[in-house]
């Protein structure tokens, strides 16, 4: 065997029982020289095949260039924005202002731009599943040319997030360039609603909750207030603005003791009065309160006057004197009288007094063990209370919330800005342009040409040279 590059294969020994017979060494070929000339000759030589390699490559880069399915390339830029727009103070999408954590949140609507969800909207939308580029049109299984669809229209989309940034790049390419204008237009808007949607159905769920509840939360509210009420009913506890009936009857009969009280003290001062000290001092105290007394001491005065005057006339045994004093005595004992019945009534006044104070005491007692009756109950009734209040709270506020969630379901704050539309691309992205691939192919046929000639060339040198070496 022949080694290249001049190096020799050492023989190699063959085993038997007889004698070994020596192997001949193989005759060690070297390379030629190979010099510039000759590799000019070599191509002069196979200039006809290098030409022929220049046509059939200048050939196939133009034929490659004018009958390979053509690619156009729409591309769109959309800046998603973290940070939801803000519409309400306690929004249950509550934006977090972590710089990791609003990547994530970019990177999960970028899995959103290309999902399943999005590309089936675009397919419907588009009727991309009867369209022969994406489906197939002849399959009879709906289902099967759907799904074919599906994953034809993901090898046409790639979207990739830009570095240390929350812009989006979205690349869509197709066969017709107002196709990959119109998908990509269309992927946009179904992303957009597939966002949306998904605040919407999150809003939805919150509310569907917080109404379920609502009925249990009610029943609850109905149940505690019966309970207090019942509570009242069993214990006789009435209210009046926020104060029990017992306590102001009590406040009441407390007033009306004191009033009582202050009665029998001036019935007992007047009785007292009436009833003490000389005659002249309990005429003067009677005759104050008294009309007929004042006028009875009135005539009392007059007739004294006069009697006193006839007698200093006529003297006191004038006949006169003594017709005038019967006169004077009836006028007393009508005094007499009148005092009496005023010191009758007084003493009546203070009985009176002293009867209703009494009367007011004993309600005053009753009230004050009705009062501390009610007040321990009171102390059970505002833990019910306050666990109907509580309950109620709850309600309202869960009311509120799913009132409020159920208004900002039909809100959109997604805060999603397509920052350049897509447009139809002047030129296709692939394969480039026919004249460069015509180009390319003379170039790639022309190095190829060299190529073959210079190792044919070469062959026929190495031959030739073998061929010599064996003569000699």
């Amino acid at each position: 065997m022949l080694s290249y590059l001049g190096q020799n294969e050492e023989p190699q020994a063959v085993s038997s029982p007889a004698k070994p017979a020596p192997q001949p060494m193989s005759p060690s070929i070297t390379w030629p020289e190979i010099s510039t000339g000759m590799v000019v000759g070599w191509l002069w030589a196979g200039k006809w095949l290098v030409l022929l390699c220049i046509i059939l490559g200048a050939l196939a880069g133009y034929g490659f260039g004018n009958f390979s399915k053509a690619k156009f390339t729409v591309g769109s830029q959309i800046f998603i924005d973290p940070t939801n727009l803000r519409v309400m103070n306690d929004d249950i999408y509550a934006s977090n202002n972590q710089l990791d954590m609003q990547i994530y949140d970019v990177e999960s609507k970028l899995r959103i731009l290309t999902s399943a969800n999005v590309l089936n909207s675009v397919i419907d939308a588009l009727h991309l599943d009867q369209d022969p580029e994406f489906g197939d049109t002849k399959s009879p299984d709906a289902q099967s040319s759907r799904l074919d669809a599906l994953r034809s229209l993901e090898k046409h989309v790639l979207a990739k997030r830009e570095e240390n940034s929350f812009v989006v790049n979205l690349d869509v390419w197709s066969q017709s360039a107002p196709k990959a204008l119109e998908i990509a237009n269309s992927i946009i808007t179904n992303f957009q609603d597939e966002l949306v949607k998904a605040q919407a159905d999150g809003a939805g769920r919150a509310a569907t909750e917080l109404t379920g509840r609502l009925d249990a939360l009610k029943s609850e509210v109905s149940k505690a207030d019966e309970a207090v009420q019942q509570f009242k009913r069993e214990h006789n506890i009435l209210s009046s603005s926020g104060e029990l009936v017992s306590s102001i009857v009590a406040n009441q009969t407390n007033t009306q003791l004191v009033d009582a009280q202050a009665r029998v003290i001036r019935a007992r001062s007047r009785y007292q009065e009436l009833s003490t000290g000389s005659p002249d001092n309990r005429l003067d105290s009677a005759s104050i309160e008294s009309q007929t007394m004042t006028a009875l001491r009135t005539q009392y005065a007059a007739a004294k006057r006069e009697l006193d005057a006839q007698s200093a006339v006529f003297g006191a045994r004038h006949p006169r004197i003594s017709a005038m004093r019967p006169q004077l005595e009836a006028i007393q004992a009508q005094i007499t009288a009148e005092q009496n019945r005023i010191l009758t009534a007084a003493r009546s006044e203070l009985a009176q007094a002293e009867a209703a104070l009494m009367a007011q005491q004993n309600q005053a007692n009753t009230m004050k063990s009705v009062v501390f009756g009610d007040n321990d109950a009171l102390v059970q009734l505002r833990q019910l209370e306050r666990e109907a209040e509580s309950k109620s709270t709850i309600y309202q506020a869960f009311m509120a919330r799913a009132k409020e969630i159920a208004e900002r379901q039909q809100i959109n704050t997604t805060n999603v800005r397509v920052i350049s539309p897509p447009t139809i691309p002047k030129t296709r992205s692939y394969p480039p342009r026919t004249l460069y691939l015509t180009a390319g192919g003379l170039f790639a046929g022309f190095v190829l040409g060299c190529m073959v000639a210079m190792i044919l060339g070469l062959a026929m040198l190495i031959f030739r040279q073998s061929g010599e070496e064996r003569r000699a």
